[in-house]
């Protein structure tokens, strides 16, 4: 999950693109920055609550959360709203905090970042 820091958290990325991949396993998103593109895909979705997405979303940062954390609890919190997708277990939490735009919760099993 170092990778996420490699990128300094997508911090200003546009998120133009949000789909469903891997047969619907899976949420990718697609982003831009400049002349640069990268996707950001939390392989084994199980549940995403997905708030405020609109024609702008800059990223302010893509954050795994810590367990025990207070973040961590208001995430868990926030996907008590949405369906379960599957009945794998997760494994981590990643927080999408936006600087405009779209907000997410992603419940997961691993992360998988390209650069395109």
């Amino acid at each position: 999950m170092n990778e996420l820091k490699t990128f300094t958290y997508f911090h200003d990325w546009y998120i133009d693109i949000l789909a469903v991949t891997d047969d619907g396993d899976s949420l990718t998103l697609g982003l831009k920055l400049a002349d640069r593109r990268a996707t950001v895909t939390f392989v084994g979705t199980t549940r995403c609550v997905i708030e405020h997405y609109g024609l702008l979303n800059i990223v302010y940062d893509i954050k795994i959360l810590e367990p025990g954390t207070p973040r961590y609890e208001h995430a868990l919190k926030t996907l008590d709203s949405s369906d379960r997708f599957s009945d794998k277990q997760p494994k981590h939490l990643a927080l999408v905090a936006a600087t405009v735009g779209a907000e997410m919760v992603v419940e997961f099993t691993s992360l998988r970042i390209e650069s395109v």
